[in-house]
């Protein structure tokens, strides 16, 4: 089967573009001819892993214009395809994939990478005047109405989440074309490896209990708030460490200025290989002030669940339905430092729970969010794609 995967994201460095070349290359081992379209050049994405390769505009107007631009070129790519995959960032998007559907004879499949943001995260960022302007833009789009704006043309839709199949069905989308399947994290690039090596290559401290954090500064990520979390904490415990792998965007001088009075006891880096980072740490932290417009699961927490790295992060819809009970992730609300704060000593302090939380996390991720499986999963729902199409269409491919 000829399958075009296609996304509307213009920057490399992130989950959505991880996830779909992810799917990309388990489809490729099962035989099947996978071509890539983006905003950006796609031809190194199944070979490199993305930090090596990030690209692409950091500014909001430049970035609506490649993706308006990549248009075209993904419904040209998509007549030599038997099925279109078409990721788009929200349902707010679904617009473009009713474009594109209605100018290319290839039966479409749209995935949406995030859900619709909600007043209350407008509200909160008003308390924040800082990172306001970088809200607005976007959920002045990513909401409700916009959602209400495609005609539903294309033939599947698929998200991650059960959160996000009950906005679909909110916004008018038949249940019989929504599919419940996750996004696909490649976890040969999470190979274990021994954790006093990958200190020594990423020059951490031995000895010493290290928080990891790896991905962008912005403010939705809550980086600030680990920050304030991590400095209360190495008040109490003189044996914690912080490692901060910054991936280049986002502003680091708030998170600084938070973390002046312990900053023996951090290390910041650049852009790092995802599988040695999470091999030195000892618990990954992720506090995500929201999931609206992130990856559906974002992958840094499949990853997490792949490599068995105990982890905390926020009590969000999306979150909370993969935490389990908090068997594979501790949970705190969001905009609670201090309640971070005691989630990762409890972690730290518990070197039994870490072990029982990997061994849950590694089963989680077999059981459900192995490549392969998904990748199976996606091939059946691709042959339904055709096998439901006109005959027309059905002759051509």
């Amino acid at each position: 089967m000829k399958v075009c995967l296609a996304s509307l994201h213009p920057r490399i460095l992130s989950g959505q573009i991880d996830s779909l070349a992810g799917l990309g290359r388990a489809l490729e081992r099962r035989g099947h001819e996978v071509s890539l379209v983006a905003p950006f050049d796609t031809s190194q994405l199944l070979r490199q892993a993305l930090h090596e390769i990030d690209t692409g505009p950091k500014h909001l107007l430049s970035g609506a214009k490649a993706m308006l631009q990549a248009v075209p070129r993904i419904v040209d790519a998509s007549h030599e395809a038997d099925v279109l995959h078409v990721a788009v960032p929200t349902p707010a998007f679904g617009w473009v994939a009713d474009l594109i559907r209605s100018t290319s004879k290839t039966p479409v499949l749209v995935s949406f990478e995030g859900h619709l943001a909600h007043a209350e995260q407008v509200l909160g960022a008003l308390r924040r005047p800082r990172s306001l302007k970088s809200y607005l833009p976007l959920w002045l789009v990513n909401n409700g109405l916009f959602g209400r704006m495609s005609a539903r043309l294309c033939e599947r839709y698929v998200v991650s989440s059960e959160y996000q199949r009950s906005e679909l069905l909110e916004l008018g989308i038949p249940p019989e074309r929504i599919t419940v399947l996750t996004n696909v994290v490649e976890d040969s690039k999470l190979a274990s490896c021994d954790q006093p090596c990958a200190r020594e290559q990423l020059n951490l401290p031995p000895g010493r209990q290290i928080v990891g954090y790896i991905g962008h500064f912005n403010d939705v990520k809550g980086v600030d708030l680990l920050a304030s979390a991590f400095a209360s904490l190495a008040g109490d415990r003189q044996d914690v460490h912080l490692a901060l792998a910054w991936s280049g965007q986002g502003d680091p001088r708030p998170i600084e200025r938070t973390l002046s009075e312990v900053r023996r006891n951090v290390t910041w880096l650049g852009k790092v290989h995802v599988g040695t980072f999470l091999c030195a740490i000892d618990v990954l932290s992720l506090p995500y002030r929201s999931t609206a417009g992130q990856g559906a699961f974002p992958s840094l927490v499949l990853e997490a669940l792949c490599a068995g790295r105990p982890l905390v992060t926020t009590a969000l819809p999306l979150l909370s339905e993969i935490a389990e009970d908090e068997r594979v992730a501790l949970l705190c609300p969001p905009e609670r430092p201090d309640l971070l704060a005691r989630q990762l000593d409890r972690l730290l302090g518990s070197e039994e729970l870490r072990r029982q939380m990997s061994r849950e996390q590694i089963a989680l991720a077999r059981r459900r969010f192995a490549p392969a499986r998904l990748a199976a999963r996606y091939e059946s729902l691709y042959t339904s794609l055709l096998e439901d199409a006109e005959p027309s269409l059905r002759a051509a491919a």
